[in-house]
């Protein structure tokens, strides 16, 4: 939360944080400030104060409207000498920064984010600064989420919830046709069929997806994260892996869900694999709450699945089968957010919002994966993705 940046900013030593950019290139503009535009702003902040966004011009007086910021800096007549002499702010960054530091700093060492522009750093250490790269402040400042930006998530997750409904409801009407290709309104069912489906839901509830979507049928989905060609073809009695992460347009937070469906009957081969993945998922929410160590939430859930019959990775870092990969990750503004489940000695805290995804991964079938997103709490984690259940066979 915005609130623990001045005691992380203390651990690392530094006096002030500068960070430039806009909302929808980079998360951290749009937290540190709440203003949503694609217009180029500098964050100012040294430690011990609220900070302030440096702008000119209109931006200025849109930053005023609908920042949270309350302190700004005009750097309109800055801007307007560059303009005299044909010159851009990003061309003369020592001149900006030195305009803006000069007059409210007083600090030595300056710490700035790992995507912060090169000329930025070289403008600031040439004024005379000590620059620190603090890759993870903001990452971490970010891990622990308000009470309003659960909401947002929560908001995110319905509208994935809803999205993912329509699509899997596609699937369900489809008739089953030649060679056991799935038929949509009497047309071979696709994954670009799919995935059209989940845009428009999404944007009929004001979201987008933040990257791409995966729709991954039968044998393919043994790569997990392969995203699905569309003409890719579904077919009855392959398993189906829908993760779909898309961001709200307005509020700009993201949930991430995946659901696992066939049509028709289930092989017994995925039946049990279907089991041990949602067995393996409820054993980690139930570990996962305040003070759990990550790495014992990870293990809750490869035990259920070694004890299962299948391997993974993080217990046999040889294995070509099972879970391939982590248990999950932080989400928020971004699909991929801290912590991190591979800080396994690291513990949760009351906060952090946690994407689960358990899966399985057999070359013969495809794989089985199913994830929700988790508000972490005191006692058990709070589900941010409701509905859905239960849907593998339809």
């Amino acid at each position: 939360m915005l609130e623990d940046l001045d005691p992380l900013m203390e651990a690392a030593g530094i006096d002030a944080i500068v960070v430039e950019g806009n909302a929808f290139t980079t998360p951290d503009i749009y937290w540190l400030t709440g203003f949503r535009s694609p217009d180029q702003i500098t964050y100012f902040k040294a430690r011990g104060d609220n900070g302030l966004v440096a702008a000119g011009f209109n931006t200025l007086d849109r930053i005023h409207k609908e920042s949270f910021v309350t302190r700004t800096y005009d750097l309109t007549d800055l801007l307007t000498q560059l303009m005299r002499q044909n010159k851009r702010a990003e061309d003369c960054p020592d001149v900006v920064y030195g305009d803006i530091m000069r007059k409210m700093f007083t600090g030595k060492v300056v710490g700035v984010p790992d995507h912060i522009p090169a000329r930025v750093l070289v403008a600031i250490q040439q004024l005379g600064y000590a620059v620190k790269v603090v890759p993870n402040l903001l990452k971490d400042a970010r891990a622990t989420k308000s009470s309003t930006e659960i909401k947002a998530i929560k908001r995110a997750g319905d509208a994935t919830i809803e999205s993912v409904s329509q699509a899997i409801q596609m699937i369900k009407e489809s008739k089953v046709g030649p060679n056991k290709t799935l038929l949509h309104r009497g047309v071979p069912l696709t994954v670009n069929d799919i995935k059209l489906a989940l845009e428009r839901a999404q944007l009929e509830r004001s979201a987008e997806s933040a990257e791409d979507t995966i729709v991954a049928v039968g044998r393919k989905a043994f790569d997990w994260h392969y995203l699905g060609a569309p003409k890719d073809l579904l077919k009855a009695g392959e398993p189906v892996i829908i993760d779909v992460y898309p961001r709200l347009k307005l509020d700009r937070y993201v949930a991430d869900v995946t659901r696992t469906v066939v049509k028709g009957s289930l092989s017994d081969k995925v039946r049990v694999m279907y089991e041990s993945v949602m067995e393996a998922g409820d054993a980690a929410i139930d570990a996962l709450r305040d003070g759990a160590v990550i790495d014992d939430v990870n293990m809750a859930c490869f035990h259920v699945l070694k004890n299962r019959g299948f391997d993974s990775r993080r217990l046999n870092p040889s294995a070509t089968e099972g879970m391939m990969h982590g248990l999950g990750h932080g989400i928020g503004l971004e699909v991929h957010e801290n912590p991190s489940m591979y800080r396994y000695a690291n513990r949760f805290s009351e906060g952090h919002v946690m994407a689960i995804e358990p899966g399985v991964y057999l070359k013969a079938v495809g794989g089985i994966r199913v994830e929700n997103d988790y508000a972490v709490t005191k006692g058990k984690a709070k589900r941010l993705t409701l509905g859905l259940d239960d849907v593998i066979s339809l």
